[in-house]
């Protein structure tokens, strides 16, 4: 009787330690049995060079609970504070389009539309300059379809 009480405490401590041990990843595609890892962040950088633009983007992104979440930070690509810049005004006055591809470089959700008006202002370390805009959110998005995303490019509408 003992024996099946250990047992039994045997297979109990088995299961809640693979369950813990499993709570990092998730099955997102069971038809293509693609695993991806919990809350893992991709990155995509570029640069836009027109428009009498001079900047550098990072977007920053991650899938979680059915929402695609996203993080964009812009910067002068010659490391001065954005808002110092001569194209900054025109800047303001525009949208940055988040626009998300697969491998073969088919748009595969609507491009997401960034006011630049609505971006926050980055602080530079000594606390006071202003260097860089930022804004973050989120759209409802399949798990299949984000994992087909390849690359993240930004673009502009109205500068």
């Amino acid at each position: 009787m003992k024996i099946l009480q250990l047992n039994k405490t045997l297979i109990i401590t088995l299961s809640v330690l693979t369950l813990v041990g499993c709570d990092n990843y998730e099955f997102v595609n069971t038809d293509e049995y693609h695993l991806i890892k919990k809350d893992e962040v991709k990155y995509f950088n570029s640069e836009i060079k027109w428009d009498g633009l001079n900047i550098y983007t990072k977007v920053t992104a991650k899938y979680l609970d059915g929402r695609f979440y996203y993080r964009i930070l812009v910067e002068d690509l010659d490391g001065e504070p954005l808002q110092e810049t001569v194209y900054y005004e025109a800047l303001r006055q525009g949208t940055l389009r988040l626009i998300i591809y697969d491998k073969d470089n088919f748009e595969i959700v609507n491009e997401i539309p960034i006011k630049v008006t609505e971006m926050h202002n980055r602080v530079g370390q000594d606390g006071k300059t202003r260097v860089a805009l930022v804004l973050q959110g989120s759209i409802q998005m399949q798990e299949s379809k984000y994992l087909k995303i390849d690359n993240i490019s930004v673009g502009t509408r109205g500068i």
